[in-house]
């Protein structure tokens, strides 16, 4: 057997890649995931390791002079793979469906290493709309996103631990991690490193933070509030990152459009697209005159805040903005609310939207919020100046 000779997934056309969410694993960071769980292997006797989306094989070189099993929904992945191993251990199946122990020859009592870099593919989402493939799966393992319905599989195989790749934001918004459902319910994360997705070729413009995380089974599980306090190694750095080190807009800006029996007309005649999280705000557009389905009421009062949002939108670019892009908008409320009157002043000189409301509301605006009736640009320029400097502290 030669793991190593194994190239990766080059009969993959751009289609199939984004229909199966596969990204071949470079070896950096298999070789990472090897310092991770080299431990576990040290202290376990006859453990099995197990990549249950093998895809082109980048991890079967962690797999030599173990017992290992391999699983794939791809024909020719798994031909390929089964000319270096075992073919009883090696599985074309969708590893979604019908998850059991017995499914893959493991005994029930073996101490079982779930590895890899499974799928993590919205099937709702915008990107490539049309061409991402279904996620086809047990019942209790479904969710939207093939990523999670996989991390909840691994439970489902009871495995003892899990060393695997999977977008950051499966852990730090809150609504993502109560989907993990019980993932979270029965393991503990041990250790974590963070890196771009930029690391793989073909995942699109908005780059996004990835981990490489280990998880250990427990039964008292995780909660939301141990996520906010772990801290995160960022690869290649002396760095970590910590989600409670962090306020963001999170109840205190609303970030999505009126709900049923809420006004949809707003009275000074604005509108703000909505967002998520720092990546889609930075990508969609911002103030707007007319109504729209997606977008949010901007009122008198409210205004500062999403005069702040186009601050960010504008001026937000620190050198690892990739780190904070699936975040919701990060944010010093202090300096938010000590600052309205600059931030609409900025807003109302750099965006168009301003030049297209009546005198009469624009002289509201004005009233309201104690702005000049016409702005000298070298004023304007220490605004910006003053608010860049705030924006960019945010991250520090």
């Amino acid at each position: 057997m030669n793991f190593l000779s194994i190239q990766g997934p080059a009969h993959l056309d751009q289609k199939s890649i984004i229909e199966a969410g596969s990204f071949y694993t470079p070896r950096h960071l298999v070789d990472e995931v090897g310092k991770m769980i080299q431990p576990y292997l040290d202290e376990n006797d006859n453990p099995i390791i197990f990549d249950s989306s093998v895809g082109g094989g980048a991890f079967t070189q962690l797999m030599d002079g173990y017992d290992y099993r391999m699983a794939d929904s791809d024909p020719v992945s798994c031909n390929i793979l089964s000319a270096f191993a075992d073919r009883n251990r090696v599985f074309h199946s969708n590893s979604l469906n019908e998850v059991s122990r017995e499914k893959y020859l493991i005994p029930e009592d073996a101490y079982l290493i779930q590895i890899g870099n499974p799928p993590y593919n919205d099937t709702t989402s915008a990107y490539k709309k049309g061409e991402k493939g279904a996620n086809e799966c047990d019942p209790d393992l479904f969710d939207r996103d093939l990523g999670v319905s996989f991390l909840r599989s691994y439970a489902k195989l009871n495995s003892n631990l899990v060393c695997v790749l999977h977008p950051l934001a499966y852990l730090v918004k809150e609504t993502n991690f109560k989907r993990l459902r019980t993932f979270r319910e029965n393991y503990i994360l041990r250790d974590a490193v963070i890196f771009s997705s930029s690391t793989f070729s073909g995942t699109g413009k908005g780059k996004f933070p990835i981990i490489i995380g280990l998880y250990e089974k427990n039964h008292e599980g995780m909660d939301y509030e141990f996520i906010r306090d772990f801290q995160f190694r960022i690869l290649d750095t002396s760095k970590t990152f910590q989600l409670s080190k962090h306020e963001t807009t999170d109840g205190f800006i609303t970030k999505y459009p009126p709900r049923k029996n809420d006004p949809k007309e707003s009275p000074i005649g604005l509108y703000y697209y909505t967002f998520r999280d720092i990546n889609s705000l930075l990508r969609s557009a911002s103030f707007q005159t007319q109504p729209h389905y997606n977008a949010i009421v901007v009122t008198l009062e409210n205004l500062y805040q999403y005069a702040y949002l186009f601050a960010l939108r504008s001026l937000f670019n620190p050198t690892d903005r990739w780190l904070y892009g699936n975040l919701s908008p990060l944010i010093d409320r202090t300096f938010v609310e000590e600052h309205q009157s600059e931030l609409v002043r900025y807003a109302m000189d750099q965006h168009p939207a301003f030049s297209e409301l009546p005198e009469k509301t624009l002289n509201q605006i004005r009233s309201y919020y104690g702005v000049p009736g016409k702005e000298i640009s070298s004023v304007i320029e220490d605004i910006e100046a003053e608010l860049k400097t705030a924006i960019n502290q945010l991250v520090d």
